[in-house]
């Protein structure tokens, strides 16, 4: 009964043994050999290990040493064999030291069908791998992206369009904000005298000097325009004193270009920013067609700063009267002695010309 009881476990579970002596010879043996592509009746024809478990050929010293006990036992794992039809397998082989109550200490040579194990382990191991290259595609797609984001959208703005703060659609918010604009003084007639190349290399130079003043003041780069940028403050982000951060943005500009003049090597004309700056109500948000977005702001404020950044000079920093009212306990400003009148306003507007902030 236990006999029966022995062969059914080891039929389930597609194991088998042998016992060998020293001289490798197989004096007993039971178990499911089907699954290690033998049948009973190899093991009456031949007695030789090496003929049931080739391989073992080469192994005869690792042998002796469990069966003299200099090793405690001996395996060999994920061995690959081909059946009658032509399908692969996969077996586990382990080797102990087996002392009979009577007769010559033996060796236990267990074996055991690992197929559907190994196959899930493959399976999971081309799993794990692929898993592993989505992952590093995902981690590429998404450094493109932040390259992307970087450099095509505003920091802020991309910001907020992954942490949902700002929906990808067209419309916008009503919100105050002040505006800025800065265009490169004689930059039209200056550009005559170079070569389209030449001339990129001094925008890349004086956008980025503009770029970083209005980065460093907390402020948003919203467009750029040939020689000009717009920039706002107080969007996407909420900034109570985003008036007097748009001012400091202006004076940061000309100083980082006075600092350029005296220290540049390359052969570039030294050039200054005319500052416009007005705060009002503006429509913040994505403004365009279907296909295209583009964050900005929209609104009468933004056509008077426009309008006051033509009158500045170069190195001057004009700012309207709505900025000046919020900002004049903290900046030095003299205004002018008119009003001006902007082409398409019906009312005159007062403009004051910074020299510095308290």
């Amino acid at each position: 009964m236990e006999a029966e009881l022995f062969k059914l476990l080891l039929h389930k579970q597609h194991s088998a043994y042998l016992l060998i002596n020293r001289q490798c010879e197989v004096m007993q043996s039971c178990g499911s050999f089907l699954s290690f592509g033998l049948n009973e009746q190899c093991l009456t024809d031949s007695k030789d290990v090496f003929d049931f478990i080739p391989e073992l050929i080469g192994c005869d010293d690792i042998l002796f040493d469990v069966l003299d006990g200099n090793l405690p036992d001996f395996e060999l794992e994920n061995l690959n064999r081909i059946n009658d039809i032509e399908e692969v397998f996969y077996l586990n082989i382990c080797i102990l030291p087996y002392q009979p109550p009577q007769g010559e200490k033996l060796l236990l040579i267990v074996l055991r069908n690992t197929t559907e194990w190994t196959k899930i382990q493959q399976t999971l191991t081309q799993q794990r791998n692929d898993l592993h290259l989505l992952q590093h595609d995902l981690a590429q797609t998404n450094q493109q992206l932040e390259f992307i984001l970087q450099h095509y959208v505003p920091r802020e703005v991309s910001k907020g369009l992954l942490e949902k703060r700002i929906t990808p659609k067209l419309g916008g918010e009503l919100r105050e904000v002040t505006v800025l604009f800065a265009d490169l003084r004689n930059f039209t007639s200056t550009s005559e005298k170079f070569s389209p190349r030449q001339i990129v290399e001094m925008l890349h130079i004086y956008l980025n000097l503009a770029s970083e003043a209005i980065e460093e003041t907390g402020g948003v780069v919203v467009n750029y325009m040939g020689d000009a940028v717009m920039a706002v403050f107080n969007a996407p982000n909420f900034q109570p004193d985003h008036a007097l951060r748009a001012v400091r943005a202006g004076l940061i500009m000309q100083l980082k270009a006075s600092q350029h003049h005296a220290t540049q090597t390359q052969d570039i004309p030294s050039m200054f920013f005319g500052v416009g700056i007005n705060t009002g109500q503006v429509v913040m948000g994505n403004i365009g067609a279907q296909q295209h977005y583009q964050y900005t702001a929209i609104g009468d404020s933004v056509n008077v700063a426009s309008r006051i950044c033509s009158h500045a000079r170069a190195g001057e920093i004009l700012i309207g009267t709505n900025t000046y009212d919020i900002v004049k306990k903290h900046i030095q400003a003299t205004p002018f002695e008119q009003p001006l009148k902007f082409k398409g306003k019906s009312c005159e507007t007062m403009v004051y010309k910074v020299l510095g902030v308290l």
